[in-house]
C-alpha cells in the first residue's frame, strides 16, 4: 500500500509536504478524500497544465478551484470553461480572464455553453470601466485623476462600476483602480475596500502585495473601519494586520490595541 493510499490523514499529509513527484501530487489533489491533504498537495503544484489537469479532473469542486486560482494561463482558463460546465468552476475562471480578446473569443464561440458566452460578454463589457479607471488613475495631476474618475463614476452609476471592475480582482490593474475608487470614499468607496480585503485573499502574492498598498493608503475612518471588520475573517487576519500597521491612524491603532 502506497504512502498516499494511508488511513491517516495525518500521514498523507506528512507525505504531500515531503513529495516533490508531480504524479503523486496529482493523485493527491485529484482523489484524497481529506480537504487539507488535497489543498496542500495543489499548493505545491506550479506549472499551469500540471494546475489545470488538476482543475478538470479532481473529483471535488474545491481543489478544482483552489487549482483554478494558481493558473496565470487565461487561455487555459479559457478552454476549463469550455470543457467543464460547473458553474462555480466557471466563475473562478471568469474571475482571472481580464483579456479582452479572449473574453470576446468565448464569447462569439457556439461551442462554449450559453451561460459561458452570456457572461463573457458581460466581463468585455465591464473590461472597459476597468480601462477607462486605469486610465484616469495615470493622469499625472492628481486633481485632474480624481475628477476624471468621479465624472465616470457618475456617468456610468458608481456601484455598477465598482462591482464591474470587483469581478477582475485577480487582477493587479484593477486591484489598483479600485485602489483609487476607495480614495474618494463614500458608498462606492467602501465597496471598492471590501473587494480590496477580497484581494488580500488572493493566491498571487502580486495582487495580493497591490491590494496591501492601495489599502495602506487609506485615511478616512469609515473606510479603516470596515477594513478593521475583516480581522474577523481567519484567512485574512494577518494580511489586514499589516496593513493596519501601515496606516496607523487612531481607528488602527485602536482595533490592533484591543486584539
Amino acid at each position: 500500500m502506497g504512502i498516499f493510499k494511508k488511513d491517516d490523514p495525518r500521514s498523507r499529509l506528512e507525505a504531500v509536504e515531503k513529495s516533490g513527484d508531480k504524479g503523486e501530487l496529482i493523485e493527491a489533489a485529484c482523489t484524497d478524500d481529506s480537504p487539507r491533504v488535497r489543498l496542500a498537495a495543489v499548493a505545491k503544484l506550479s506549472d499551469d497544465e500540471t494546475l489545470a489537469k488538476v482543475a478538470l479532473d479532481a473529483k471535488e469542486l474545491d481543489v478544482r478551484i483552489a487549482a483554478v486560482e494558481r493558473i496565470s494561463s487565461q487561455q487555459l482558463l479559457a478552454d476549463i470553461i469550455k470543457a467543464r460546465k460547473n458553474y462555480e468552476l466557471m466563475g473562478a475562471c471568469f474571475a482571472r480572464i481580464t483579456d479582452r480578446k479572449i473574453l470576446e473569443a468565448i464569447a462569439q464561440d457556439t461551442g462554449y455553453n450559453p451561460t459561458a458566452r452570456r457572461i463573457a460578454v458581460e466581463q468585455f463589457a465591464d473590461e472597459s470601466y476597468l480601462d477607462d479607471v486605469s486610465k484616469a488613475k495615470e493622469e499625472k495631476d492628481d486633481r485632474k485623476s480624481d475628477e476624471a474618475i468621479g465624472r465616470l463614476l457618475e456617468a456610468s452609476g458608481d456601484l455598477r462600476v465598482v462591482r464591474a471592475i470587483g469581478r477582475f480582482r485577480h487582477s493587479e490593474k484593477a486591484v489598483r483602480a479600485l485602489g483609487a475608487i476607495a480614495k474618494k470614499g463614500g458608498e462606492s468607496g467602501g465597496l471598492a475596500v471590501e473587494y480590496l480585503c477580497r484581494a488580500l485573499g488572493s493566491s498571487n502574492p502580486k495582487v495580493q502585495a497591490t491590494a496591501k498598498g492601495e489599502l495602506a493608503g487609506l485615511s478616512d475612518p469609515e473606510l479603516v473601519s470596515l477594513l478593521v471588520r475583516s480581522l474577523d475573517d481567519p484567512k485574512l487576519r494577518e494580511p489586514v494586520r499589516d496593513v493596519l500597521k501601515q496606516i496607523n491612524t487612531p481607528e488602527a491603532q485602536k482595533a490592533l490595541g484591543q486584539e
